[in-house]
């Protein structure tokens, strides 16, 4: 780890991917992570493909149990996926709304009180439009059982074209990272997520099995890595750069800058899942160049090209 990376961080114990399974270094709230924490990528500059840009809706109630019935495994891995489902067959004038996929956005943030954040992907499988609001939520326990009094998170969809695939943000609450205990009986984050579409069951379907999941924490992989801005976005060489996006992961990757023909590597300073700051390499520039910033991701998934000035 570098000597300057690790000035200023905390130790906190990850709640997904079993990749980064264990306690991870963690930037301290201050300002570069402020903002790349709330920083949301424009709508017409948005790098992520179309359907995996979530929606805002407001708050769901909050979920009153019923008796769910056995989920459907998820389609291709544990954690579902959004690419190349089949749909599901539907009679006519029924309607099926199916759980596609979930993934880890965030872990949260420890000295903010913040929750891990999800990613999930459901489809309307009727052949024609869901025009009742029904509520996507996500529980957080410790085994398979789906009781009303664990923690729990969700949005109100309002409306779903036939055939429509969207993704929504859900964040659960903090009291989740610290819901279960570790073999020396310390605080740990809860095993177990629950996710239910449809969780009120205010749309009659004809099939409620592909509905929801009950998922292992550490078998949630996380979003693609994607870059949404960088401060400065018109710099110079050696100086320092942040940048904003998601799915980089909690563990430092690279840093690859993409000028005048060259492949360089920058110093990393600060890394976590929603930004990384770091020191552009020294490059002796004649004129303002263009150029391309690219992260990789610990485990070798590159994110999306991101365009920036460097000047003499």
């Amino acid at each position: 780890m570098s000597p300057r990376f690790s000035l200023n961080v905390v130790v906190h114990r990850y709640p997904g991917y079993h990749w980064y399974a264990g306690p991870v270094w963690y930037p301290r709230w201050n300002p570069w992570v402020t903002w790349s924490w709330h920083y949301r990528a424009h709508p017409y500059y948005d790098p992520r493909p179309i359907w995996c840009r979530p929606l805002v809706y407001a708050a769901a109630p909050v979920w009153v149990w019923w008796q769910p019935p056995v989920w459907q495994p998820l389609p291709v891995v544990s954690a579902g996926t959004w690419v190349d489902v089949e749909p599901v067959a539907v009679p006519e004038a029924q309607y099926d709304l199916q759980l596609l996929a979930v993934r880890m956005v965030d872990p949260g943030h420890p000295q903010e009180e913040l929750g891990p954040r999800y990613r999930v992907w459901f489809r309307n499988n009727s052949a024609q439009p869901v025009t009742t609001p029904f509520t996507v939520v996500l529980l957080a326990g410790n085994d398979a059982i789906l009781v009303e009094s664990l923690p729990q998170a969700g949005v109100e969809v309002t409306a779903m074209e036939a055939g429509d695939t969207q993704s929504v943000d859900i964040r659960l609450p903090y009291e989740v990272l610290a819901m279960a205990r570790d073999e020396a009986g310390q605080p740990a984050p809860f095993s177990t997520l629950h996710v239910v579409v449809n969780a009120h069951r205010t749309v009659a379907e004809y099939d409620m099995e592909n509905n929801g999941a009950a998922l292992a924490a550490d078998q949630v992989m996380l979003v693609d890595p994607a870059i949404f801005a960088a401060d400065p976005d018109s710099t110079v060489p050696g100086a320092e750069v942040v940048l904003a996006g998601e799915g980089f992961g909690p563990v430092p990757g690279q840093v690859l800058v993409f000028v005048g023909g060259k492949e360089l590597e920058g110093e990393i300073i600060g890394w976590y899942d929603l930004g990384v700051q770091f020191q552009l390499p020294n490059v002796a520039l004649a004129a303002p160049t263009a150029a391309e910033i690219v992260v990789i991701r610990s485990d070798g998934v590159a994110s999306n090209p991101l365009p920036v000035t460097i000047g003499p």
